[in-house]
């Protein structure tokens, strides 16, 4: 997203009956709103197989000029990523902007935008010619309209998102009505969960509204409290061991069947610098049933969504909590793992002191199915990458299996001030030329905008849990002056910031193939600067996926 230009979900469970069987009583086994907000702030879901037509679909304002002609790319990171819509249409009184068209049974979970405006956005379901939700774009995506509240909408760092389950049988519209003779420049993002055409669904009506608002509020307050569901009666498995420097031990072994609900550990450090070392260069892997790959690689900031620092912050997948007079840090993660037989957990150290650490395993018992796919957590990394030419970094390539992406962490260390964030997100399922998600800009993929990466939040599925130091100082940063600089007390020579963002409103399914690409496309032409990433999915036993090797000597160490 270019933020030169000015200054300064839930989600949809067609996977939950059975893939590829047609329910008994259709009646009774359609998709709903109420069955949708039993899933919306639940993970355990994201482990099943897709049904067989499902599919995200994104409608975005990236710029058309990149395409694909006859197998070439052409003008692949083109950047005029707002104003672009698919049609417009003149009505009293002023015109209509398509912004995205649908056919076909689906749910709507999630729109984004930088820049809503007061224009009346306006959604259609079912060929109506009525809109069912008709308010200005401001209103509706800020939490302050008339239909959706926090923490379904609100406005975090400039960026406007609305995540919130709207199914529909036949068809969904979503346009934009101005009186103003001039074309908004709108950026914005729609993402729909593509349905089989068979799937009977259960139309949203502004009447679902009063019918589920227990169901609604009972939603809203754990999506605000970040409280996963973690069985009373899970099964406890404690650790507390010495890691000797450059050694590795396993954590714990666990014994299926069963799902693994919380990870949790313990770590205490003289001081801040070195708790931050520690947590860059203890490593975790983690093991199930055997599979020949590791299914979790990563160093333990990095896996537990947050790296580099050790900043609290809390999310619906993941946590950690810092006891800045103690020294002491506890990391979580609430992602479910199935566990069929076995899950193995191991931690190597590559600082140079002996490390101790604790803390615990829950496991809920129970039947496995047979089908159930297995977590992964996968780290990449890129030290002193030029930022020309502009390139695609591919941090998921999977293959040979189902699955469903669901997170992503990113963190830059920026040798200068200016904005590093202008490359989309492309995500290919199934071997697709052309890809089916095709964002507007890094900071407009974690769901803020205009590159306020430096005010700290952490909402239940986005946030930016350590924030870019002196923060509207990086608006005109990299203009001053080395004397301006000195006076104005900003010595810094980079910034490094992290965030992350939980797909699980909108996750992305695939039958066969995946592969999401990020754009590497900073301001500065002639710099190399330093990233990481975890990406976060579920995938079959046997899917084909590659790990980036980890090099105790490059390991990041910010």
């Amino acid at each position: 997203m270019r933020i030169s230009k000015i200054s300064a979900v839930v989600l949809f469970m067609a996977a939950v009956f059975s893939a590829g069987q047609k329910p008994a009583n259709a009646e009774e086994k359609k998709i709903s709103l109420a069955g949708l907000l039993d899933r919306v702030a639940s993970l355990d879901w994201l482990y099943l197989p897709p049904a067989p037509a499902e599919k995200q679909v994104q409608f975005s304002s990236y710029d058309r000029k990149a395409r694909i002609e006859n197998g070439k790319k052409i003008d692949w990171f083109a950047n005029d990523d707002s104003g672009n819509y698919l049609a417009e249409e003149e009505q009293p009184g002023g015109k209509e902007y398509l912004m995205a068209d649908f056919k076909g049974p689906g749910v709507m979970v999630r729109i984004w935008s930088a820049n809503p405006g007061r224009d009346r956005w306006r959604i259609y379901l079912d060929g109506s010619a009525e809109p069912m939700i008709d308010e200005p774009g401001e209103d509706l995506l800020s939490g302050k309209g008339k239909f959706f509240k926090e923490p379904f909408a609100g406005k975090r760092n400039l960026g406007y998102l609305l995540i919130f389950p709207i199914p529909f049988a036949k068809s969904c519209k979503v346009t934009l009505f101005t009186n103003s003779s001039v074309k908004p420049n709108r950026f914005y993002q729609v993402d729909i969960i593509s349905l089989g055409p068979d799937t009977g669904v259960d139309t949203f009506q502004l009447d679902d509204f009063q019918e589920f608002q227990g169901k609604i509020r009972e939603v809203a307050d754990r999506l605000a409290n970040r409280a996963p569901l973690v069985p009373a009666d899970a099964e406890e498995f404690k650790f507390e061991l010495e890691i000797p420097a450059n050694a590795e031990k396993t954590l714990n072994q666990i014994s299926g069947p069963g799902v693994i609900k919380m990870l949790e550990i313990n770590f205490a450090g003289k001081s801040t610098e070195e708790t931050r070392l520690a947590l860059n260069q203890l490593v975790l892997t983690g093991k199930f049933d055997g599979l020949p790959k590791n299914c979790i690689s990563a160093p333990l900031a990095a896996f537990f969504g947050s790296a580099p620092g050790i900043e609290t912050y809390h999310s619906l997948a993941s946590a950690i909590e810092y006891d800045k007079q103690n020294k002491n840090v506890s990391l979580k993660s609430y992602w479910p793992m199935p566990v069929k037989k076995s899950a193995v957990f191991s931690l190597s150290n590559h600082s140079q002191k002996s490390v101790r650490i604790s803390g615990k395993v829950l496991l809920e018992k129970k039947a496995v199915s047979p089908d159930a796919m297995y977590f992964h957590a996968d780290y990449h990394y890129l030290d002193n990458y030029p930022t020309r030419p502009f390139s695609d970094w591919t941090l998921l390539s999977a293959s040979g299996g189902a699955g469903r992406y669901v997170g992503t962490m990113l963190s830059i260390r920026n040798p200068d001030y200016q904005w590093w964030g202008e490359g989309d997100e492309k995500v290919f399922v199934e071997g697709e030329e052309f890809p089916s998600i095709f964002g507007t800009g890094t900071e407009d993929y974690f769901s803020y905008a205009w590159g306020t990466r430096y005010e700290k939040f952490d909402h239940a599925y986005y946030g930016i849990p350590v924030p870019t130091k002196k923060g509207p100082l990086l608006m005109i940063v990299g203009f001053k002056t080395p004397a301006e600089q000195v006076v104005m007390g900003d010595k810094r020579k980079e910034e490094i910031c992290s965030q992350y963002r939980w797909h699980i409103l909108d996750q992305v399914p695939f039958h066969q193939s995946l592969r999401f690409d990020l754009e590497i496309w900073h301001w500065t032409p002639s710099i190399t600067f330093d990233l990481q990433a975890m990406s976060y999915w579920y995938g079959q036993a046997g899917i084909n996926y590659e790990l980036q090797p980890l090099d105790p000597e490059k390991i990041p160490n910010w």
